[in-house]
């Protein structure tokens, strides 16, 4: 009896194994990469105003809205702006949003100003690893800062591809990978990226960056970056 009990629940188990397994198959293919955009400024906050009066918050906002257009064939992939419209958005709103939305990284979208009307080229910021291991320092009191490196060195990763694909389409090379505070990163434990495309400030620069071409250009090296990094 007992032997043929064993044999019995074996054949169950064996059902309900090949049962379960296309379901499981069916979610691993299903599972989606989730990608936050965040066109900076927006609604009362204009942001710095190109030498052709044209405020920040709608060039970022444009070359978001074509980044999330590059990226929407990727069936692997969910994207998503912090904002799709000219609203305002605090940082903390823009954070209690990335925090539900849980992507797997965040690439917020500025565009530069000063040092005079010849600057150009594109910088990038991160938080910095000295900056983010004392803040977890203080949050945790242990100073287990080893997951929060992991994000600072995809982040770091992230940079490098954006940089490759980024240069060619600037007249001088990208202005490089910057440790400074990214306020949108504070409390995030996930890559953060901040990248300034291009000097609203410098004409030349100013008249590329409200042309519809490079914009999708920036649009396509973004998207580019984004799919390698996966």
């Amino acid at each position: 009896m007992i032997l043929g009990t064993c044999k019995k629940y074996s054949v169950i188990l064996f059902s309900v194994l090949i049962m379960c397994f296309p379901m499981a198959l069916l979610h691993a293919q299903t599972v989606k990469h989730v990608v936050v955009i965040d066109p900076a400024h927006g609604g009362e906050d204009a942001g710095v105003i190109s030498v052709d009066k044209t405020p920040e918050k709608d060039l970022t906002l444009a070359i978001a809205r074509e980044l999330k257009k590059e990226l929407a064939g990727n069936a692997d992939m969910e994207v998503i702006l912090t904002r799709d419209s000219d609203k305002t958005m605090t940082v903390a709103e823009r954070q209690k949003y990335i925090k539900k939305t849980r992507p797997a990284l965040v690439l917020t979208l500025h565009i530069n100003a000063g040092f005079g009307k010849t600057s150009s080229g594109f910088e990038m910021y991160y938080p910095g690893f000295q900056e983010k291991n004392e803040a977890l320092k203080k949050k945790t009191k242990k100073g287990d800062a080893g997951n929060e490196n992991k994000y600072l060195n995809d982040t770091v990763r992230l940079s490098r591809l954006v940089q490759k694909n980024l240069d060619v389409l600037f007249p001088r090379k990208g202005r490089g990978l910057r440790e400074a505070h990214v306020p949108l990163a504070d409390n995030l434990e996930l890559p953060v990226l901040a990248v300034e495309l291009g000097f609203a400030t410098n004409p030349e620069e100013n008249k590329k960056l409200a042309s519809g071409k490079t914009q999708k250009d920036i649009a396509r090296a973004l998207a580019k970056s984004i799919k390698s990094f996966f």
